[in-house]
């Protein structure tokens, strides 16, 4: 099989990806040789896949209802442009698509890798006759890469965080509270480094490796943790100005629901988008941002099939389904 890195539109596949992914410049370019040989390879691979089934639309791969939405997927040549533009748009939308199913996981592979890089993990050096990582090239899905970020990031977790989570106290240098959001819980903005690495701690996730530290320093980021009666963390969020892009329980898991209901209110209140999907464990970049299918298909009178789904070879992923294929 061919590489999915020799396609022809490798580039700008590649350029869609990093803009949805929309790490922070200093992060962007600490990690972006280390994407193709991994993510951008399988983003790669998962489209090239769909093309063999249909290159125009793909279903939702959200919506399992018995009316399911459908995306377009490619570039949508009539809203007119240049070969490049159209291009352009095609890609942006397969990321939009992409990021929408698997967002969650690319982000927790992508701070295994700043983590990686900012700790000097061994496993660089380890590099085939190209200069890539090994480690990255052996994955063949995404589910793989997830599993080496799990076991990458357990073991980066700083020894001395451990003896330490459950008594200590942070200053309200580190953090303050800015809402009550009721039945006695908090929501906690976190403002510092060693903050966010205790948060990671006692929470088991991601916060606390070094790769959000210096996003503390842009205006954008905010972090937030919702915490009980007795100051403990339920669940820890990040905003991008008013856009939830994570809201994640312990150890990456979905919030509880009542965790959900509680700050709610604030959310609406607050003009929070994308707050149940993030809820959800899903990720989109920008709301709205993806072109349905749906009218051109009733125009053009393709019915859509509900078969099983096909798998992707090598991979965990599933692709979304695909028309029915019409009769010459």
């Amino acid at each position: 099989m061919r590489s999915p890195r020799s396609h022809p539109e490798w580039h700008q596949a590649m350029n869609a990806f990093m803009w949805e992914l929309d790490l922070p410049g200093i992060h962007r370019q600490s990690i972006q040789h280390l994407v193709g040989p991994g993510l951008g390879r399988i983003f790669m691979k998962f489209w090239v896949e769909q093309d063999r089934i249909d290159s125009e639309i793909i279903r939702d791969p959200l919506d399992d209802s018995d009316d399911p939405r459908w995306f377009r997927i490619d570039g949508t040549p009539e809203r007119g442009g240049s070969a490049d533009e159209v291009l352009a748009r095609k890609w942006r939308e397969r990321a939009r698509i992409f990021f929408r199913a698997h967002g969650m996981q690319v982000l927790h592979v992508a701070d295994w890798l700043i983590a990686a890089r900012r700790t000097g993990a061994p496993w660089l050096q380890n590099v085939d006759g190209r200069g890539e990582p090994k480690k990255l090239l052996k994955c063949a899905s995404l589910q793989q890469l997830v599993h080496e970020a799990n076991k990458g990031l357990r073991n980066h977790r700083p020894n001395h965080l451990r003896a330490e989570t459950i008594l200590v106290e942070l200053s309200p240098d580190d953090e303050t509270e800015i809402a009550d959001v009721g039945a006695d819980h908090m929501l906690v903005e976190l403002l510092t480094p060693r903050a966010l690495d205790i948060e990671g701690a006692r929470m088991s996730h991601c916060i606390g490796h070094g790769s959000y530290d210096d996003r503390l320093r842009d205006a954008a980021f905010r972090y937030l943790s919702v915490r009980d009666p007795q100051g403990r963390p339920l669940a820890t969020l990040e905003l991008r100005g008013n856009v939830v892009r994570q809201f994640r329980g312990r150890a990456n898991s979905d919030p509880s629901s009542a965790v959900v209901d509680l700050l709610s209110r604030h959310a609406a209140e607050s003009g929070w988008q994308e707050f149940e999907e993030a809820a959800a464990g899903r990720y989109i970049r920008a709301a709205n941002s993806i072109v349905l299918a749906d009218e051109r298909l009733e125009r053009d009178g393709i019915p859509c099939d509900q078969g099983d789904n096909d798998d992707i070879d090598a991979g965990e992923e599933r692709l979304p389904l695909h028309r029915q294929p019409q009769p010459g």
